[in-house]
């Protein structure tokens, strides 16, 4: 088992929760070695290293951003490597709902690879203002508009915010989603899903769900499992910043279908064009994009129960 460590995560925690965890693995025996990593580029140079010492486990130590790097490192190496993670970061949606057998030292775990499940993995390519595209893989959501602003102002976050987010994450996360909404306007766009001609949308959100939790504890109720071969597509429609944030209240209840302002799909493909660069997020990082297309890779990655 390669842990691939993170010690940034959770506005720099991650260094003293992963002590507890590793005193933990060491007193119940587990045989582990560390790669400590601090770019994509790291990552992906320590799970092809991992590959060649003959580990068959890679665990994401850190937040949901170091499990997306880990993933795609798995991905683009074409291992069959089991994806595990130890969730040090502030939200951990990776590792919701949580489960009491799944903790250690306090802290939620994926560990067991004889509990390993073949998942479908979103592959989403963006494309820039300069025409540029990147790949990105994930396991989780992809999504735009309000939700990915927040995640942005998140992930950049003014004086008041980085002084939150090392006292009281859950109180950080409402401040940005607040400011969020303050400062939000609804995108247009056009969007295209499965084989369906583009349509242009007015929208406060969209959600392309492989998993129901986000932003560290609202979750969906649209259905969707990991190896169904498909993505929950939900949109928010345009509406007033007093019902967003009725929905976000909702949605920490886990409630969205049939309510006011929303729509559930499905689709195996998404494509996504704008007319000028809109945020979108895949698994908690942010870009500038001007489309993105996004598609289902059936059973791609095995995650570790």
């Amino acid at each position: 088992m390669l842990i691939i460590l993170n010690e940034r995560a959770s506005a720099g925690h991650g260094g003293r929760r992963w002590r507890r965890v590793e005193a933990a693995l060491k007193n119940s025996g587990t045989v582990f070695d560390v790669a400590r990593t601090r770019s994509v580029e790291e990552a992906d140079r320590a799970v092809a290293g991992a590959v060649s010492q003959g580990h068959d486990v890679v665990v994401a130590a850190g937040g949901d951003g170091t499990v997306n790097s880990v993933l795609n490192a798995i991905v683009d190496n074409r291992t069959d490597v089991a994806l595990g993670a130890i969730g040090l970061g502030s939200s951990n949606d990776f590792h919701r709902p949580f489960a009491d057998d799944r903790r250690l030292a306090g802290f939620p775990v994926r560990l067991d690879r004889a509990r390993a499940v073949c998942a479908d993995v979103g592959k989403a390519t963006l494309t820039d203002s300069a025409g540029a595209t990147r790949r990105r893989y994930f396991v989780l959501n992809a999504s735009l508009g309000v939700v990915a602003q927040g995640n942005a102002f998140f992930n950049a976050p003014d004086a008041a915010l980085r002084a939150l987010k090392k006292t009281n994450v859950d109180l950080a996360i409402a401040y940005a989603a607040l400011v969020s909404i303050g400062r939000f306007e609804p995108i247009a766009v056009n969007v295209s899903l499965d084989d369906g001609p583009l349509q242009p949308l007015r929208m406060t959100a969209l959600g392309i769900l492989k998993k129901i939790y986000f932003a560290g504890g609202m979750h969906y109720d649209t259905p969707v499992a990991a190896d169904d071969g498909s993505f929950a597509v939900n949109v928010w429609e345009p509406m007033a910043r007093r019902s967003i944030v009725a929905l976000i209240l909702a949605l920490y209840r886990g409630q969205f279908i049939g309510r006011e302002h929303t729509q559930a799909h499905r689709a195996r493909r998404v494509r996504i064009v704008a007319d000028a660069p809109v945020d979108f997020e895949v698994d908690g990082e942010v870009s500038k994009v001007r489309a993105a297309d996004v598609e289902i890779v059936p059973r791609a990655v095995r995650l570790c129960g």
